[in-house]
C-alpha cells in the first residue's frame, strides 16, 4: 500500500505545480483563483500533507450552535478540555489534542494549513475575538500516537468567518463525529456542511445529543433519516446521548449505541415504538481506537481524490471553466481583429518618379560595358546640351517640392483619416456587449488618448527618410528579382542596350514632347513612364510613339505591348511598401492605443491548447488510471 500512497503522492504535488502554474497563466482570464475552490483546497489541505506513508487520523467534532460539540469533544478525550458554556457561538477557533511527540515527525502548519497554530494553554483561548485564523493545540498522553482529536467552531454560525473556520477542518479531516440535536439536524448551513463532507467520502459518526430519554426513541431514526436524505451523509456509527447538563459538565454523560438503516427516498418512514436495541453506555474514544484506521484513512483519501477529478466539481469543471472563458476572450479578438480596424483603402501611392529614381539608381549599378558608357555619355550630354532650356524654365516656375515629402503629407493626412476611423470602429465595439471589452476599450480611449497618440505618431512619422526606405525597398526587390528570374534580367539587359543605341532619338523627342528638357524636372513625366514600363516605353520610343499619358494609364498601355511582368514588379513596388507603411501604423495603434491588449486576447485564446493545460487533463487521467487500481486492491 504504501508504493500506492508513492505513486498518488507524486502524481497529486505533479497536479499541484500543473495547477498553480496555469492559474498563472491564466489571470488574464479574470476567473476565481484556485485558492477558496473546495477540490483545490481538498487538494493542499489533505492531499497534500497526508498522502505519506506515516498514516495519522485527523477526528473532528463539528455541528450547529449550542448543542453540545464541546460536551461531546471533552468527552471523547475523557478531559475537561474545551471550554463549555450554555451561551451559542463561544468556540470561534478550534483546537486539536496532538499526540506526544507528533509534531516532532510531522509539520503541524502542514497538517493544518490556512490556519495559524498557537500553543493552547487555556480553556478560554478558542473564545477569543481574533480575525486571524487561529488554531490552538496541545499534547495529550492519553491518545494514540496516530491521532488527533478537534473541536470546532459552530457551522451554522451568525459569523461567517466561523463557518470558514469549520470548513477547513473539515476538508483535512479523516472522521467527522457529527453532533445532531432535534433542533439542528435539518439546517441549511448544517446540510450543507454535511454534503460537502458526503461528497469527499468522510467517515460519519453521528451523536444525537440533548435527547429526551425514552421519549425521543422513537423519533431520533425520523431526524436522522431527513438528514442522511438531504445530505447523503451516512453515518458509520450512531449513537444517542440523554440531556443531562449535570452529567455532561462532570464528564458522565452516557452514550448509547444505536443500528440505523435509512429508509429510500419515495417511502414514508413511521415512527418505531419498540424498545430500545440496548441501554449499555459505550466509551467514545474505545470505540474510535477499535476502527480501522488504515482502511479509514484509505476511505478518506480514496474520497479526497474522487471528488479532486469529479467532473462537475473537480479539477475537469476547473478547465472547461478556462475553455468556456477563453472562447469569450475568441470573441472578443474578432470584434477587435486587426486586419478590420487597420484596412485602409485609399493609402497614397509612392509618386512613380520615385520608383524610376530608385530603380535606375540600381540599374545603373548593374550596367556593364558598353550599354553603361553610353547611358552616361547622353545623361552628360543631356545636362550639357540642354542647360540653358532649364535656365529658362527656373526663371519661370516656382520650386517644386521633393517627390517624397508631397508623399508625406498626403500619408499623414490617411494617417489622420484612419486614426479617426480606428477610434470610432473601438468606440463602436465597446458597445456592442461584449463585457471583456468594455471595461477595456472605454479605459484606452478615455480622456485624452486621442490626442496623445497622435501627437506621438506625428513625431515618429516626421523622423521618417521615406527616400532611403524606398530606395532599400527596391534594391531588395530588384536583387530578388535578379536572382528569381535570370531570364527576365537578361531580357532587360538587351532592351536596355536597344534603349541606349536608340537613346538620341529618345532624348530629343523627349524634349519635343513639351513637358521639358531631357533628364531635368520637366522630362521626368515621360522618363517616368518609361521606367514605369521599361520594355515597352523603349519599343514605343523606338517606333516613333509619342507617350502622352502618365500614371497608372500609361503602365496599362506598357502591358498591352507584352511587358506586362515589368508592369506587375512596379505595381509590386507600391504594394510593398504600402503595406510596410501601413505595418507601421497598425504597429503604431497597437503599442501605444491598444498597448497589450491583442496579445492577451491571443493569450487567452491559446489558453486551451497550452503546455500546462494539457498537462493538468493528462495528471488528472493518470489520477483516474490510479483510483481503479486502488479500488482493485482495497
Amino acid at each position: 500500500m504504501s508504493t500506492t500512497l508513492d505513486k498518488f503522492s507524486n502524481t497529486i504535488h505533479q497536479l499541484q505545480n500543473y495547477l498553480q502554474a496555469l492559474e498563472a497563466e491564466s489571470s488574464q482570464l479574470e476567473i476565481p483563483r484556485l485558492s477558496g475552490r473546495e477540490w483545490f483546497d481538498i487538494l493542499e489541505r489533505k492531499l497534500i500533507p497526508q498522502l505519506t506513508n506515516q498514516m495519522y487520523l485527523v477526528v473532528a467534532v463539528v455541528g450547529g450552535t449550542n448543542i453540545g460539540k464541546s460536551v461531546i469533544f471533552n468527552h471523547l478525550v475523557d478531559q475537561q478540555t474545551s471550554a463549555i458554556s450554555p451561551l451559542a457561538s463561544q468556540t470561534r477557533h478550534p483546537v486539536c489534542l496532538v499526540p506526544q511527540h507528533f509534531e516532532q515527525q510531522h509539520d503541524l502548519r502542514e497538517v493544518f494549513q490556512g490556519f495559524q497554530l498557537v500553543p493552547w494553554s487555556s480553556a478560554e483561548d478558542p473564545l477569543r475575538q481574533d480575525e486571524a485564523h487561529l488554531l490552538f493545540w496541545k499534547n495529550c498522553d492519553t491518545l494514540a500516537s496516530n491521532l488527533l482529536v478537534l473541536d470546532t467552531p459552530d457551522i451554522d454560525s451568525d459569523a461567517e468567518v466561523n463557518w470558514e473556520r469549520a470548513e477547513r477542518i473539515r476538508q483535512c479531516a479523516d472522521v467527522l463525529v457529527t453532533v445532531l440535536t432535534q433542533q439542528k439536524y435539518n439546517d441549511a448551513a448544517v446540510k450543507k456542511f454535511f454534503r460537502e463532507a458526503a461528497r469527499e467520502d468522510k467517515v460519519i459518526l453521528t451523536v444525537f445529543n440533548q435527547c429526551q430519554l425514552p421519549d425521543d426513541e422513537a423519533y431520533w431514526p425520523l431526524w436522522l433519516n431527513t438528514f442522511y436524505q438531504e445530505t447523503g451523509a451516512h453515518p458509520e456509527l450512531v449513537f444517542i446521548a440523554p440531556n443531562d447538563r449535570r452529567a455532561a459538565t462532570n464528564l458522565e454523560l452516557p452514550f448509547y449505541p444505536r443500528q440505523f438503516e435509512p429508509a429510500s427516498a419515495d417511502s414514508h418512514p413511521e415512527v418505531n415504538d419498540s424498545p430500545p436495541q440496548t441501554d449499555s453506555a459505550v466509551n467514545l474514544m474505545e470505540v474510535l481506537s477499535q476502527m480501522q484506521f488504515g482502511e479509514i484513512k484509505i476511505q478518506t483519501l480514496r474520497g479526497a481524490l474522487k471528488y479532486l477529478i469529479r467532473q462537475d466539481t473537480g479539477v475537469p469543471s476547473y478547465l472547461r471553466e478556462i475553455k468556456s472563458r477563453s472562447q469569450e476572450f475568441r470573441s472578443a479578438a474578432e470584434l477587435l481583429s486587426e486586419h478590420e480596424l487597420a484596412e485602409i483603402e485609399n493609402w497614397p501611392l509612392v509618386p512613380n518618379s520615385v520608383i524610376v529614381t530608385a530603380v535606375r539608381k540600381w540599374w545603373q549599378e548593374q550596367r556593364e560595358g558598353w550599354s553603361a558608357h553610353v547611358h552616361g555619355f547622353y545623361n552628360s550630354l543631356g545636362k550639357g546640351v540642354l542647360w540653358p532650356a532649364r535656365y529658362l524654365h527656373a526663371l519661370t516656375t516656382e520650386e517644386k517640392r521633393p517627390p517624397m515629402e508631397v508623399y508625406r503629407d498626403q500619408e499623414w493626412s490617411v494617417v489622420l483619416q484612419t486614426v479617426e476611423g480606428i477610434y470610432d470602429r473601438l468606440t463602436l465595439v465597446s458597445e456592442l456587449g461584449n463585457a471583456l471589452l468594455t471595461s477595456r476599450l472605454k479605459s484606452l480611449l478615455s480622456g485624452t488618448s486621442r490626442e496623445a497618440l497622435l501627437k506621438t505618431l506625428h513625431v515618429e512619422h516626421s523622423q521618417f527618410d521615406f527616400t532611403t526606405q524606398f530606395e532599400e525597398l527596391v534594391d531588395r526587390e530588384m536583387t530578388s528579382f535578379k536572382s528569381e528570374s535570370p531570364q527576365y534580367y537578361s531580357l532587360i539587359k538587351q532592351i536596355d542596350r536597344a534603349a541606349a543605341v536608340g537613346r538620341p532619338v529618345l532624348s530629343v523627342g523627349l524634349f519635343f514632347v513639351g513637358f521639358g528638357a531631357v533628364g531635368d524636372v520637366g522630362t521626368q513625366i515621360v522618363t517616368d513612364t518609361m521606367i514605369q514600363s521599361v520594355v515597352n516605353v523603349a519599343g514605343d520610343v523606338a517606333g516613333g510613339a509619342a507617350a502622352t499619358t502618365v500614371g497608372e494609364t500609361a503602365v496599362s498601355s506598357s502591358a498591352a505591348s507584352g511587358m506586362g511582368y515589368l508592369e506587375a514588379k512596379i505595381r509590386r513596388f507600391h504594394a510593398v511598401f504600402a503595406q510596410k507603411r501601413t505595418e507601421w501604423l497598425a504597429n503604431a495603434v497597437r503599442t501605444h492605443l491598444l498597448k497589450t491588449l491583442p496579445e492577451e486576447l491571443k493569450s487567452a485564446v491559446a489558453l486551451p491548447d497550452s503546455e500546462h493545460y494539457h498537462a493538468v487533463q493528462q495528471t488528472v487521467n493518470e489520477l483516474e488510471q490510479q483510483l481503479s487500481q486502488l479500488q482493485i486492491t482495497l
